[in-house]
């Protein structure tokens, strides 16, 4: 009767530990998950990246001429006006070049004036007793050389005396002539010719002088545009070479943000899209604008990581007040690309691949329910469900491998 009794107490114990066994295991099938709600709301889809601050009106100053610098006038920050001076280099020599010009343009003038001008009677009167000598010494040797003539002929005279009186009437003729030339240009001026090589001499000096008084402007740096100095290259006594970079210039009115999106990216950004832009240091957290340009190019760039990218370059207009901004900052932004209103969205931790389908586990009488869905756009922690759920129902955010289809979950 012991062994009996010992055997029920054995195969009672048995049976009460399977029990709790099979009771705790029973317990342990609801797996605590988180959850969401299937919701209706408004969902954006964006292309997010990096944009700069640019201006739209700048420039940069370089150096005409090469020289010292021997004063600066303005500082990075000055507000300026066109034509207003910004810095000067050393024009002495150039100065004094064009003074000496100057004198000679002056004399050459002078000359031209004297050349063109008829002389005074009392020199006229000379040259025409000069010219009246000459008439009486040529008709004189005109006579002379004659009588040679018929010596020689006749045999009185040698052929030397008589080619002496011929070379004697030759240069009273040239005398003649000269006298008559200059009694001319006397009373009527310089010739046209000679007119002409004064006229040429002083074109060229003024010529030469207009080429050294553009240079001596050169050596006066003058703002291009009224703006505001961005960059100064150059301190007085330095010295630079034609083409230096001097300034740099701008307009902050016009301010514009600049940005290179990937080109497989560029196909959903339309020009007139909304912008968000931020920056958390800048204390900028509901800046707006619009793209107001998209460059019809792409270029390389290479990325922080090495990579070389295609991207093309927009612009983006702001549609509030950014004067905290500067020209060189950086904003994050985020493109609108589309925006969906009261459309039904999950969390996207909840949306898995299955056999190359999206799927979710929806929560149906305790159990976790495999759910066949097709998404619509997307944005940061949001997807838009286009078939599969409806509003209101739970699902399991982030489910891990111990959840299958039938799954009790709590």
């Amino acid at each position: 009767m012991k062994k009996k009794k010992r055997m029920i107490w054995i195969g009672t114990a048995i049976l009460l530990a399977v029990v709790g066994y099979y009771g705790v295991m029973s317990g342990s099938q609801a797996v605590k998950v988180d959850t969401g709600t299937v919701s209706s709301g408004d969902i954006d889809e964006y292309v997010a990246e990096t944009a700069v601050v640019q201006m739209a009106d700048h420039t940069s100053v370089y150096a005409e001429e090469g020289g010292r610098i021997i004063e600066v006038m303005a500082e990075v920050g000055d507000t300026v006006k066109k034509g207003e001076v910004l810095a000067r280099l050393d024009d002495r020599e150039v100065d004094l070049q064009i003074q000496a010009l100057e004198a000679k343009k002056q004399s050459a003038v002078a000359q031209y004036q004297e050349a063109k001008e008829p002389a005074d009677q009392e020199e006229i009167n000379k040259l025409k007793a000069q010219l009246q000598s000459a008439q009486v010494s040529y008709n004189e040797a005109k006579r002379v050389a004659e009588n040679n003539k018929a010596l020689y002929e006749s045999g009185a005279i040698s052929l030397d005396a008589y080619q002496d009186s011929l070379t004697q009437l030759a240069a009273e003729k040239s005398g003649l002539e000269t006298a008559r030339s200059d009694l001319a240009v006397a009373q009527k001026g310089a010739s046209a010719n000679v007119r002409e090589q004064y006229e040429g001499q002083i074109g060229e000096i003024e010529a030469q002088i207009g080429l050294l008084q553009k240079q001596s402007n050169d050596l006066t740096i003058k703002a291009p545009m009224d703006g505001v100095v961005m960059a100064k290259e150059i301190e007085p006594g330095s010295f630079v070479q034609p083409g230096t970079l001097l300034f740099e210039m701008g307009d902050q009115k016009g301010i514009f943000l600049e940005s290179d999106i990937l080109a497989d990216e560029i196909a959903d950004v339309k020009q007139g899209a909304t912008v968000f832009m931020e920056n958390e240091d800048l204390g900028i957290k509901d800046g707006k604008g619009t793209v107001r340009k998209i460059y019809p190019k792409a270029f390389s760039k290479t990325s922080e990581l090495g990579i070389e990218q295609k991207r093309v370059k927009v612009e983006i207009a702001f549609a509030n007040n950014m004067e905290i901004l500067k020209p060189g900052y950086e904003l994050d932004i985020k493109i609108i690309t589309q925006s969906k209103k009261d459309t039904l969205l999950i969390d996207e931790n909840a949306v898995f691949e299955y056999q190359g389908k999206d799927h979710v586990f929806a929560i149906e009488n305790g159990r976790a329910k495999l759910r066949a869905i097709e998404k619509g756009i997307e944005s940061d922690e949001k997807v838009e469900v286009l078939k599969g759920l409806k509003e209101g129902e739970k699902i399991i955010l982030s489910p891990d491998e111990k959840i299958e289809d039938g799954t009790k979950v709590k």
